[in-house]
């Protein structure tokens, strides 16, 4: 029977996957890249029922650490270190699982005793401790190991894989691209090297070498479900919402089906508005996982943008008697506030837009939320206070400019108004919309429509939005209605019957023209005002 000893040493790259590792130890650790914990570990528990040794037992133990069971990882670790107590490769094993523990000291100790049983040069225990390391979050320690684990043995990919993760933690984006092209260097078709080169793509907004990348899994791999998430997301990014979802499917069926994994799929739904497809998976996990934050926060989310105004409510409702303070977002607060202000009560909106704003004070938009509320409230002076505030803290959009300038229309501030139109038709000449508030805004400062201050402005709307009659047909009518109107106030006649004949062409059964025209034309006498 060979020794330990000399079996670590046989499969110094026991992390590259060699094919002296077996088949089926691939394949398991082939299932933890994807994902799948719960079918790696069922896996390698029956290769380590085959072939009880230090090596498939720490693989079997990160299956175990990877899925959120650290206490059955570190008993796996622990029994691949009782295997010989002269192993470096055991010693790291009980390193590990002191890491795990949070016992550094102990770790250290073992960590030592394993580096000098093998003299620093044995490739597997060098990344078995820069792993632990890299798993503990301990980012400098783990580059250091792994840098000499990849020294040792330049075709060790995973250590390169892992000696790249490091390094993206530490913000060293260069050198982790270097580590996964190292990785593909030394092994073309590692999966994993090509997945973590297309994330690390996508950071950098290379958004064409990631999705070669991704394409390079996928050809390599069909099955390979992250590859096909990541990809997905590459395309939601680029708008290509139809292959986005495409993906994401593809996803969802090749992962193991697990309420994680139904909770990405429901918040991609949600990112592409889908809130009814949101809805039923995120009811789908919370009947397996009921205390899903993640899920309680979209559900509650999805029903108030499905305009299910009851259920949005009990399930904000829920949603905040469930969840750590410590788990709340800013949007959490925001959406409570939507919730309320739609449930009309405003007191406890006003209070949950407050506290989102008090979180995040770059969500200037925010503003424009509880600005609803005060104008529902009549109260302009505090509404249009917020808006004064939010501009000032941010460079103002023509967005912003027509916000305001309804306020100040609601609160008979016409000049005010017009003011901020202006503006806005001078930073977009074209937009013919902006011109018909002005004009709206005009007509109110001349109700008799004797000075014609919005005949410029309905003049300039005319000539805009006339490209597009049917898209602006309310518009159109206003506009040549009241040119007809003014223009008999001038005893123009002529003009007068012109813009009538437009809105009757756009709008047959117009009353209040055919009431002015026959006015214009002589048929019955001007008894009451016709301005509309």
């Amino acid at each position: 029977m060979t020794k330990n000893w000399k079996y670590a040493l046989l499969i110094a790259g026991l992390f590259s996957f060699s094919s002296a590792i077996g088949q089926t130890v691939k394949d398991g650790q082939r299932l933890i890249e994807m994902e799948r914990y719960g079918e790696a570990k069922k896996t390698l528990s029956k290769v380590v029922k085959n072939q009880n040794n230090e090596i498939n037992n720490i693989i079997l133990g990160d299956a175990y650490l990877k899925a959120g069971q650290p206490d059955s990882a570190v008993m796996y670790y622990n029994i691949a270190a009782g295997m010989n107590k002269k192993s470096a490769l055991g010693m790291a094993a009980a390193g590990k699982a002191a890491l795990v523990k949070n016992n550094t000291a102990e770790a250290e100790k073992q960590f030592a005793d394993a580096l000098k049983r093998s003299k620093s040069k044995d490739s597997g225990v060098l990344t078995t401790i820069g792993y632990a390391y890299l798993t503990a979050k301990d980012y400098n320690k783990a580059v250091d190991y792994l840098s000499k684990a990849v020294k040792a043995d330049n075709k060790n990919a995973a250590a390169y894989v892992m000696l790249g993760d490091a390094q993206l933690e530490l913000k060293r984006g260069g050198e982790a691209m270097t580590a996964y092209e190292n990785a593909i260097a030394a092994d073309s078709k590692y999966a994993l090297a090509h997945l973590r080169k297309g994330q690390l793509s996508v950071r950098s907004r290379n958004y064409n070498e990631a999705q070669n990348a991704y394409q390079a899994v996928i050809n390599m791999d069909p099955n390979y479900a992250p590859a096909y998430r990541d990809l997905g997301e590459l395309y939601y990014f680029a708008g290509k919402y139809d292959l986005a979802l495409d993906n994401y499917k593809k996803y969802v069926a090749m992962s193991e089906n697990t309420p994680e994994t139904r909770a990405v799929y429901a918040s991609f739904l949600y990112l592409t508005k889908d809130y009814a497809g949101t809805i039923k998976e995120a009811e789908e996990v919370l009947k397996r996982d009921p205390d899903n934050v993640v899920m309680k926060r979209l559900l509650a989310y999805s029903y108030y943008e499905a305009k299910q105004d009851d259920k949005a409510l009990a399930a904000i409702q829920d949603y905040f008697k469930t969840t750590p303070a410590d788990k709340l977002l800013a949007s959490d607060y925001e959406y409570q506030g939507k919730i309320y202000a739609r449930a009309n009560k405003s007191d406890e909106a006003l209070n949950s837009f407050n506290k989102a704003l008090s979180m995040d004070s770059s969500r200037a938009d925010l503003r424009n939320d509880i600005a609803q509320i005060y104008v529902k409230q009549n109260n302009f002076p505090k509404a249009i206070a917020l808006y004064r505030d939010k501009m000032n803290r941010s460079k103002p959009t023509n967005t912003d400019y027509y916000y305001l300038g309804n306020l100040y229309d609601q609160s008979k501030n016409y000049k005010s108004a017009d003011s901020l139109y202006a503006l806005i038709t001078t930073n977009n000449p074209t937009y013919a919309q902006a011109y018909l508030w002005r004009a709206r805004s005009n007509a109110n400062l001349d109700p008799e429509s004797k000075a014609g201050l919005a005949k410029p402005h309905y003049d300039k709307y005319i000539e805009l939005a006339s490209a597009e009659k049917d898209k602006n047909k309310s518009g159109l009518v206003e506009a040549h209605y009241y040119l007809a109107y003014y223009n008999y106030l001038k005893k123009d006649n002529t003009k007068a019957n012109q813009h009538l004949k437009e809105v009757l062409a756009l709008e047959p059964g117009n009353v209040q023209a055919k009431t002015l025209s026959d006015v214009v034309n002589g048929k019955v006498k001007s008894k009451t005002k016709t301005k509309k």
